[in-house]
């Protein structure tokens, strides 16, 4: 395979993660009492070496000391094991009201797997990282047709509308995000880090064709991802965009549920969104919504230390078939 097709594949494959465990651990810490500055980390054991990609449940309380509300930012990654997506099922049935992000429109439910035989482009790409990795998509694993869950998302129309007032349209977005999405990674190979040309096209190709490269290749994005930061690597387009314009749609909705509330018995809400978005969720809710955190817990989404069934090249290939 041709040297920059290869390293071109790979670049593609992490660039996707940033947009959007084989068990599944949920374990509470309760001695950190500052904001986490990242919703995702990295495991490791005595040797340093990775075991599982977790992300965080943070519980904030009212600063007053009230103890009838309880809301739970509980941040997402959007591709990770059966048992992760299973772990994450039992835990919003605790919950009064699960706040969900999805840009679609209010009334119409989300839309699993490639289904009526759905091989677009975009459903292909969505499923791609969760076919060579031997993981499962978010979307095909959640119960969003449970009672307690409620939509808490731009609609599309909303969305094309925060776009226009920012002056962007489809192809200037495209051009942008393109543009810093290129320029992050080009950074990332000067610098000589993980993707870099410090990876052989031999190792690159174990990558792809091998069971243990599969491994291997989820051990290195979880590694990039960790390294990203609250950000993600979304660059300042999507930050603005798909961070900033959504949370506040997610924290119109959860004022909403609160106005709501009655106060006669207790109330648990969740806020069920991606990683990225938690860094400026957790600032609203201590700034204008009077909150304080209280604890924060761990799900692991990805366990690390499994050997994937089939090689990245047999999934997708597995993937193309069921496009067909």
């Amino acid at each position: 395979m041709p040297h920059l097709t290869v390293r071109a594949l790979i670049a593609l494959v992490a660039c996707a993660i940033t947009l959007t465990g084989s068990k599944a651990a949920f374990a509470q810490d309760s001695s950190e009492k500052t904001l986490p500055e990242k919703y995702l980390r990295i495991s490791r054991n005595k040797e340093n070496k990775p075991q599982s990609l977790d992300t965080a449940v943070v519980s904030f309380a009212p600063k007053s000391g009230a103890k009838n509300v309880t809301v739970d930012l509980v941040g997402a990654i959007h591709i990770g094991d059966a048992k992760y997506f299973e772990t994450l099922d039992r835990l919003f049935e605790d919950y009064d009201i699960v706040l969900y992000e999805m840009v679609k429109p209010k009334d119409k439910p989300p839309v699993h797997g490639l289904q009526n035989g759905d091989g677009s482009p975009l459903a292909l790409l969505q499923r791609l990282l969760p076919s060579m990795l031997d993981l499962h998509y978010q979307v095909d694993s959640i119960d969003y047709s449970a009672e307690n869950f409620v939509h808490a998302d731009l609609t599309p129309e909303e969305l094309g509308e925060a776009m226009r007032k920012r002056g962007e349209n489809g192809m200037t977005l495209f051009i942008k995000v393109v543009k810093e999405v290129l320029q992050q990674y080009q950074k990332e190979w000067a610098s000589g880090g993980s993707l870099s040309g410090n990876v052989s096209d031999a190792q690159i190709l174990a990558f792809l064709t091998q069971k243990e490269g599969a491994r291997q290749l989820k051990e290195m994005l979880a590694e990039k991802l960790d390294e990203f930061g609250p950000d993600m690597g979304l660059g300042a387009t999507l930050d603005s965009i798909l961070i900033v314009d959504r949370n506040r749609a997610a924290m119109k909705e959860l004022k909403n549920q609160l106005a709501n509330h009655d106060g006669k018995k207790p109330l648990r809400i969740a806020v069920y969104y991606g990683a990225a978005h938690m860094p400026d969720m957790a600032s609203l809710l201590t700034d204008e919504f009077g909150m304080q955190m209280r604890d924060i817990s761990w799900v692991q989404a990805w366990d690390m230390t499994r050997t994937p069934k089939t090689s990245a090249l047999q999934g997708l290939m597995q993937l193309l078939q069921q496009g067909q």
